[in-house]
C-alpha cells in the first residue's frame, strides 16, 4: 500500500514529518512521499536517522507546486527528483509561504472591496507565517446576509477548503480572485520538475471546478505532463476509472494519494482516505523501481 500525497507542518498539515512517518508505519505503508506545498523543508528532518527510522518503507521525494490554468489555481505533483536541485528551483521561482499569504490577502481584499462585499478588515486576523487569510475572510464575510448572493454555492460556507475551491479559485464564482500573479506559470512548473530529474503529475483533477476536468484533454495536449493522480480520497470509482483508462490510452504514468493533512482535512486519512483507498504499489512500477529510499 502506498501514499504519495501527504502534507506536514512545513506547509498546511498538522503533523510533523516525524508524525507522518509514524502514521505511515502504523498503517503499514510501503512507499510514501511527503508533498508539501512549494517547499522541500520537511526533507531536512528526514536526514536525522532517529526520525527516518520511524518508517521502514521507501520514501520518494515529492512536492506539490501551485500554479494556474486559464486563471484557475491548480496544483502539480512532482516526484523522484534531486532534492537539492528542486530546492534551488523553488527558491528562484516560488514565493515563500509568508510572502504568498500576505500578497493573497491584498488580492482578496482589493477584489472584495471592488465588488461590494461587506467586511470589516479589523476582524480578519490570521498569522501569515502559518495560516492563509482565506479562512479568516470566510468567517468575516459570511456574517453578513448581504453577502449571500455572491456565493456560487451556499455549501461553500461550510469549510475553508470548499470556499477556496468553489469560490476563490473558481473563475465562475462572483467571489473568484485571480491569483495567477502569485505563482509560476504551469509550463515553468513542469520544466522545474523535469530539470530536477523528476516526473510531473496533475494533482486531483476532480477537486477543482468543472473547468479543469472539462479541459483535461486540452491540458494534456498542450503541456508535457508525465502522468495523472488517478487515485485520490474524494474520487468516485467512475472518475478513477476514467483517469486510469486515459493514462493507458495516452501512455501516461499514474500516481495516487490521500492528500493527508493531519487534523486539518476530514476523511483524508493517511493511506486509507475515507476508509478504503488502499492504493497498490503496482500502479507506480512503470516509473519508480524499488530501490533504496531517497532519504
Amino acid at each position: 500500500m502506498i501514499d504519495l500525497h501527504t502534507h506536514t507542518t512545513y506547509s498546511d498539515g498538522s503533523f510533523t514529518p516525524e508524525e507522518v512517518l509514524e502514521e505511515a508505519e502504523k498503517k503499514e505503508v510501503t512507499i510514501l512521499s511527503i508533498t508539501d506545498h512549494n517547499t522541500m523543508d520537511a526533507y531536512k528532518e528526514l536526514t536525522n536517522k532517529k526520525v527516518r527510522n520511524k518508517f521502514r518503507g521507501i520514501i520518494i521525494s515529492g512536492v506539490e507546486i501551485t500554479t494556474t490554468y486559464k486563471g484557475e489555481t491548480i496544483e502539480v505533483l512532482g516526484y523522484d527528483f534531486d532534492l537539492e536541485k528542486m530546492k534551488e528551483f523553488l527558491k528562484q521561482n516560488v514565493l515563500t509561504f509568508e510572502q504568498k499569504q500576505r500578497k493573497e490577502y491584498d488580492l482578496i481584499k482589493e477584489r472584495y472591496q471592488k465588488i461590494g462585499i461587506i467586511f470589516k478588515e479589523e476582524n480578519i486576523n490570521y498569522n501569515p507565517k502559518i495560516e492563509s487569510s482565506r479562512g479568516a475572510f470566510l468567517e468575516e464575510i459570511k456574517k453578513y446576509k448581504e453577502n449571500d448572493s455572491f456565493f456560487l454555492n451556499s455549501t461553500s460556507k461550510e469549510s475553508v477548503n470548499r470556499f477556496t475551491r468553489e469560490e476563490i479559485y473558481n473563475p465562475n464564482s462572483p467571489l473568484y480572485v485571480d491569483e495567477s500573479s502569485l505563482f509560476p506559470p504551469l509550463e515553468k512548473v513542469i520544466e522545474m520538475i523535469h530539470q530536477a530529474g523528476g516526473k510531473s503529475f496533475l494533482a486531483h483533477t476532480y477537486a477543482y471546478s468543472k473547468n479543469i476536468p472539462n479541459q483535461l484533454l486540452n491540458i494534456l495536449d498542450k503541456y508535457s505532463f508525465d502522468g495523472l493522480e488517478c487515485f485520490y480520497t474524494t474520487f468516485t470509482e467512475e472518475q478513477t476509472n476514467y483517469l486510469v483508462n486515459l493514462c493507458k490510452e495516452r501512455g501516461l504514468y499514474m500516481s495516487g494519494g490521500s492528500d493527508f493533512h493531519g487534523t486539518r482535512k476530514e476523511n483524508h486519512n493517511l493511506a486509507t482516505g475515507k476508509g478504503n483507498l488502499e492504493i497498490k504499489e503496482e500502479i507506480i512500477t512503470p516509473w519508480f523501481h524499488k530501490k533504496e529510499g531517497i532519504i
